[in-house]
């Protein structure tokens, strides 16, 4: 049997750091905020500029940085349609639909950052769902 592959630092590092930096934006705002997604991709961004002499961890960290952004792009949208439905007589159903929309994309970066450091933990490549652009 062989030894298991060494973890890989710098790569797990470029999937945590994006949830650090959320939980980082709650705590200073004291409380849950619908922007707080925004930043995430700043983290990763951090560590491609620190690791990218490891192609591992840069890999990841660019996969980190896309996918972060991309969320980020989402919200924006999200917190957009938020800001233009007041008073249109479609308000009583585009707000639902677009707080269903943030809890689905909220649990699915939550979900696709844990497998991603699961994956770069276990040194194997990760491309994530959902990431426009382009593919490993």
């Amino acid at each position: 049997m062989g030894s298991p592959p060494p973890i890989r630092w710098a790569a797990v590092a470029a999937h945590a750091s994006a949830a650090v930096a959320v939980i980082a934006v709650i705590a200073a705002a004291g409380r849950p905020v619908i922007w707080a997604g925004t930043v995430a991709f700043a983290g990763p961004l951090l560590v491609l500029a620190v690791a990218r002499r490891d192609p591992f961890a840069a890999r990841h960290a660019r996969a980190a940085v896309r996918f972060n952004l991309a969320v980020a792009v989402y919200l924006v949208v999200i917190a957009v349609g938020l800001r233009v439905t007041p008073g249109s007589p479609y308000t009583i159903q585009f707000v639902p639909f677009l707080f269903l929309l943030n809890l689905l994309l909220a649990f699915n970066w939550l979900v696709f950052t844990a497998i991603a450091v699961q994956r770069a933990a276990t040194g194997q490549l990760w491309t994530y769902p959902m990431t426009p652009g382009r593919r490993h």
